[in-house]
Parts: structure tokens; C-alpha cells; sequence
């Protein structure tokens, strides 16, 4: 019978081969945050309920490690709230679109550590937060380990029920015509974390609202990048179909039809918790 942890990485393994066996954009950027790195800028007038949780499980002289910090979103404002943030972010495009925002706002308490998590050394600290971060993970099992080895007191998850790129979902098999593979999400990487011998707390966060692609032309390279179509290839033709068949204009940006809000999860345990690897 196949465990959780093998049905985590065999779905991570699945939709990726699927995204190759169909790709006509040459393999894309080594970088794949290169095109999408601003839009993870934080925002001035957003406030997340993430913030506040993680700040009151760290304490206000604690330390987290943010695993996938992105351009900032979390980091940056928490960075208010407590001593320390330690940001472990692989992507170059966003170490920069992260590392932008801290000398604007002249922070000094965000140390940027710029390599996957699987490959950083970091100490131990009070929290290690890792938001919506696990759906790609290729080998579920070391990559929460290491979480639950660093962490002093909590380890946590930010993670939807629905796979990020759910909406597009209906774009996928409208050019390609079958389903868009399931990356692993809440439900199964709950299942992953009882296996592993935690107990974990679960607290629903507000749902993430369906949010615009942007004015046309963006819309359709957004479209392109993530559906893997390559620059002049026959598909374009069907992607612009598709775009007439599932989206609507409004306010000049284009957004999905029928997009539906995607819930949010903060899922933690306490740090040390996990059964040791069987030998």
C-alpha cells in the first residue's frame, strides 16, 4: 500500500513530468520566478492573519526562519514583530525583489540566506514557517524533517486545499485536452505529518480571494509562461480561444470565470516532535 510520504513526491513527480512531456518554451528560465518575482513584492496596505500567528508563536525577542521567503510578504512585516527573520530563498530574481525591499525600509533584522532549504545551514530558531512552499517539494520527508529539527518551539505550514494553479486548470485541458495533474496540498501533506508521528494544529485562515491576471497582454504572457507554451508556437492560437472561452474583461484586466476562493491553512506542531526515521 502506498504510504503518505510515497504519494506526496509520486504526485510532485506526476505533474511535473506531465508539464515537460507537453512544454514548447525550450524548458524556460533556470530561474522560474524570473518573470513573477515583483508581483511577491509585500504590499503596503496588506495585512496578513500569518503575521500575527507566527509573531505570537515566536514571541517578540524569538527568531523565525522563513523557509521560501519569496520577495517578502511575510518577512518583511514580521520583521517588526520580532528579533530576527531568516530568509532562505533559493531564487535569485527574488533574493532581489527581497533584498529591494529591505534597503527601502532600511531593515536590519532580516538576514538572507540565499540557497534551497534542503542546502541551507541555519541555527535552531523559535519558529521555521514555511508558506506555500510544499506543493513542489520533490522528497517531502527529509524537507519537513529539517523543519522539525530547527525548530525550538513550532514548526508551521502555510498551505491551500486547492493546488495554486488550480484556476488554470480548465486553460490546461482546453489547449491540451485532459486534467491538469493535483500537486500534493493540505489535505495530503496532513497525512504526510501524521505519518511522521506529529500531532498537528490546524487553524483556517481566510481564503485566498481570485485575484486578476492582468490587462490583456499581460494576461496572455502570464498564460503562456505558466501553460508552457513557447513564443510563436501553433498553440498561441489555442491559448487566445481559450482566454475568449474562460475569461472576462473588466476594468481593463482580465480575470478567470468561475474562479472560485482557495482556503488557507496554517498548519503547525510542536519543533522535535517527529518519529525518528526507522533504521
Amino acid at each position: 500500500m502506498e504510504s503518505a510520504i510515497e504519494r506526496h513526491n509520486r504526485m510532485v513527480k506526476e505533474e511535473r513530468l506531465q508539464a515537460e512531456r507537453v512544454r514548447t518554451d525550450g524548458g524556460g528560465s533556470a530561474d522560474i520566478w524570473k518573470h513573477r518575482a515583483h508581483q511577491f513584492r509585500p504590499k503596503q496596505d496588506e495585512h496578513d492573519l500569518v503575521i500575527d500567528l507566527v509573531a505570537d508563536l515566536a514571541g517578540p525577542y524569538g527568531k523565525v526562519i522563513d523557509v521560501g521567503a519569496g520577495g517578502g510578504r511575510i518577512a518583511i512585516p514580521l520583521s517588526y514583530r520580532i528579533s530576527e527573520v531568516i530568509a532562505v530563498e533559493p531564487s535569485e530574481a527574488m533574493q532581489s525583489v527581497l533584498q529591494a525591499e529591505i534597503s527601502h525600509r532600511g531593515i536590519r533584522n532580516i538576514r538572507i540566506i540565499p540557497t534551497s532549504w534542503e542546502n541551507a545551514e541555519v541555527d535552531p530558531a523559535e519558529v521555521v514557517l514555511a508558506s506555500h512552499v510544499t506543493y513542489g517539494v520533490q522528497d517531502i520527508e527529509p524537507f519537513l524533517r529539517k523543519m522539525d529539527q530547527k525548530a525550538a518551539r513550532r514548526a508551521a505550514v502555510v498551505v491551500f486545499t486547492d493546488p495554486p494553479q488550480n484556476a488554470l486548470a480548465p486553460f490546461w485541458e482546453y489547449i491540451y485536452g485532459e486534467p491538469r495533474l493535483r500537486l500534493p496540498c493540505r489535505d495530503e501533506l496532513l497525512d504526510v505529518l501524521i505519518e511522521l508521528g506529529v500531532k498537528p494544529e490546524i487553524l483556517e485562515l481566510p481564503p485566498q480571494p481570485p485575484q486578476p491576471i492582468g490587462n490583456p497582454d499581460e494576461a496572455f504572457a502570464e498564460l503562456r509562461r505558466r501553460l508552457f507554451i513557447g513564443q510563436g508556437n501553433p498553440l498561441e492560437k489555442r491559448l487566445r480561444a481559450a482566454m475568449q472561452a474562460l475569461t472576462i474583461e473588466r476594468d481593463g484586466l482580465i480575470w478567470i470565470k468561475d474562479a472560485q476562493p482557495n482556503q488557507r491553512s496554517l498548519i503547525h506542531w510542536q519543533g522535535g516532535s517527529m518519529r525518528a526515521t526507522q533504521t
